[in-house]
């Protein structure tokens, strides 16, 4: 009579075993990237920043020094963010082709401008305007990820809008072959099924990829905002926000999961 009791909880176990060792493996992908890490930091520095509420104290002095800690994974991402504009400059010169540059130039200023704030505070510009040169540069980065991270937004929306009207072509083509039935025979009618179907997972795929990105997108020109100072949001409400850009980030950086079967 324990035996079925038994096999149970060791079937119960092996599946949470499973489940921890998958999202250990995503853990260990994401943390295998460069952008990995530096999202991975952001998390820990967003949650320090949400325990210490601004307050003196040991979160906010980790909070300050999982900051400094990223600054390594970020050394390139200047050049990285604008080696496209150089190697693939967006065609044309209409509202596209400006957000396009508009992103990528915000986020090299963004992350450039950052270098300068570190330096400025690791004491290498050791003048009487050191502060007043950091404070100047610490705006600029933030101001420079609040433009990309609009700039995203405006893309983004447009891509969704593309995704939404696709699958609502899609949709009028599933009314149009109901009509049309009759005239075909059962494996073409298969075929076209499951053609169609694939199709309308993809484009329902895109919508979500894109749903997401201007969400995220969003909650950074927030954050970045709010950084500044330009909102009526606590530092406590800032943490949370962070953690929250930090977790989407994170989850759009790990690799998928696999399933036993692949």
């Amino acid at each position: 009579r324990g035996r079925p009791a038994r096999h149970t909880h060791r079937r119960a176990r092996n599946a949470n075993m499973d489940v921890s060792l998958t999202y250990a493996n995503q853990l260990k992908g994401l943390l295998a990237k460069a952008d990995g890490k530096d999202k991975f930091i952001a998390l820990l520095q967003y949650a320090a920043m949400f325990a210490s509420a601004g307050e003196p104290g040991a979160f906010l002095a980790a909070q300050k020094s999982l900051s400094a800690a990223r600054k390594p994974f970020r050394v390139f991402k200047p050049v990285e963010f604008l080696m496209p504009l150089v190697e693939r400059p967006p065609k044309g010169k209409g509202l596209g082709a400006c957000l396009a540059y508009v992103k990528a130039v915000g986020m090299a200023l963004y992350v450039g401008a950052d270098h300068v704030v570190w330096a400025a505070s690791a004491g290498i510009f050791a003048d009487e305007n050191a502060k007043a040169r950091g404070d100047f540069f610490q705006k600029l980065s933030l101001w420079s990820w609040f433009a990309a991270s609009v700039a995203s937004v405006l893309t983004q929306t447009s891509d969704l809008t593309k995704a939404l009207d696709e699958m609502s072509a899609l949709k009028e083509d599933v009314v149009e072959d109901d009509d049309d039935k009759k005239s075909k025979n059962d494996d073409s009618k298969k075929a076209a099924k499951k053609d169609r179907l694939e199709k309308q997972r993809a484009a329902a795929a895109h919508a979500r990829a894109h749903m997401r990105a201007v969400v995220t997108s969003g909650a950074q020109a927030l954050l970045a905002l709010a950084l500044l100072d330009k909102t009526p949001l606590s530092k406590r409400h800032v943490g949370a926000l962070g953690v929250a850009v930090s977790l989407a980030n994170c989850a759009a950086l790990a690799p998928a999961r696999k399933s036993k079967t692949e």
